[in-house]
């Protein structure tokens, strides 16, 4: 395989070249993606990727509505001997997932592929950084797959959220990184109040929105955020002092006119930023071809936390669990990876070999 690139006018490499025999089915995708993708950027990469495919596909004998696993691996060996870089081969991969997320959901399209090919397939198993860590949501003994961005995949989102005035705009970056930190759920953010947020010790007290009060310890716990909150906490609550200085012990977060905010406005102020920094993807679709779920949202940036926390850092297990607020610690080793390496390492470690 041979690169056949060039730059647009916007500097992106842009594949040339048509996908010929399959031009029809490509068409329809293009279609979607137009219509359920906000930003006319993103949408241009992913289509861009897909159209890369299928070159590849046409120039490999591949026949894009049967390819598998090992298709997808050979395609990444290929554009890694042709010298993209990462950020391209990762955001090209991301293409290819959507393109087989969307065949394989609602496309209509008749092909014989049974597991989505992308599904195993990581890329920095083939020395590819920055890669994607998200999946067609898929069911697997009973439970959906994790799905958990890295903080380089939406840590953008925090410099573009929206609000018309300061105050606004100052409260929803609050919002969207306190997610992240405390990995709080958007009931459980919603219900905290000014009383409930220790400064000195960065810690908020909550009442789980899953948990019984009776049955469970829980019911009401803790967690944490990092000192790089600190200034933009001690900001917002200076603007929000002004805006609703009765309310000492009311709710944290308030509306613009003061107030409670709900959980799913919550929520939609990260699909917003997200939209906004134009990283924003449908991840499922109705069957009409609305977008029914999309990538990035509160409960992902809590999901993204405790994978973090749990892979990325040498907290304990049970702290994990305790700030999540999981009432079983199998629910917590979900979000382990199985890295043999790390595992290789500890045994070493703990054993006092080399």
């Amino acid at each position: 395989m041979t690169k056949n690139n060039t730059r647009n006018d916007s500097g992106q490499f842009e594949s040339q070249g048509t996908v010929s025999e399959y031009q029809d089915i490509f068409e329809q995708y293009s279609d979607w993606v137009n219509a359920f993708t906000e930003k006319d950027q993103t949408a241009s990469r992913r289509i861009a990727g897909c159209k890369s495919w299928f070159l590849w596909c046409a120039d490999t004998d591949t026949n894009p509505l049967c390819a598998d696993e090992h298709a997808i691996t050979q395609w990444v060996q290929d554009v890694i001997n042709d010298g993209y870089a990462d950020t391209t081969i990762s955001s090209r991969f991301t293409s290819i997932s959507m393109f087989y997320t969307w065949l394989l959901s609602d496309s209509g399209i008749d092909h014989s592929i049974e597991d989505h090919p992308t599904e195993s397939v990581e890329l920095s198993r083939y020395g590819v950084s920055n890669s994607s860590q998200y999946k067609r949501l898929i069911k697997r003994d009973g439970r959906k797959d994790i799905i958990a961005p890295s903080y380089d995949e939406f840590e953008p989102m925090f410099n573009t959220v929206p609000g018309k005035t300061d105050f606004v705009r100052v409260r929803n970056e609050l919002i969207c990184r306190l997610f992240w930190q405390t990995a709080l759920r958007s009931d459980e953010l919603s219900r905290v109040k000014t009383e409930n947020v220790d400064l000195d010790k960065r810690q908020i007290e909550v009442r789980s929105s899953k948990l019984n009060e009776d049955d469970h310890d829980l019911y009401v716990r803790k967690t944490f955020f990092e000192d790089t909150l600190d200034y933009l906490m001690h900001r917002y609550l200076d603007k929000r002092a002004d805006k609703d200085p009765e309310s000492e012990y009311d709710y944290l977060i308030i509306g613009n006119r003061g107030g409670k905010v709900n959980p799913s406005t919550l929520s939609r102020i990260v699909k917003d930023s997200a939209h906004e920094a134009g990283i924003q993807e449908p991840l499922t679709t109705n069957p009409d071809g609305s977008v029914k779920q999309w990538l990035y949202t509160a409960h992902r940036l809590r999901h993204s936390r405790i994978t973090h926390l749990a892979n990325k850092t040498d907290m304990d297990l049970n702290f994990i669990r305790m700030l999540a607020g999981h009432e079983q610690i199998e629910t917590t080793l979900e979000y382990v990876d199985n890295d043999w390496d790390e595992a290789r390492n500890a045994y070493h470690a703990a054993t006092g070999t080399s």
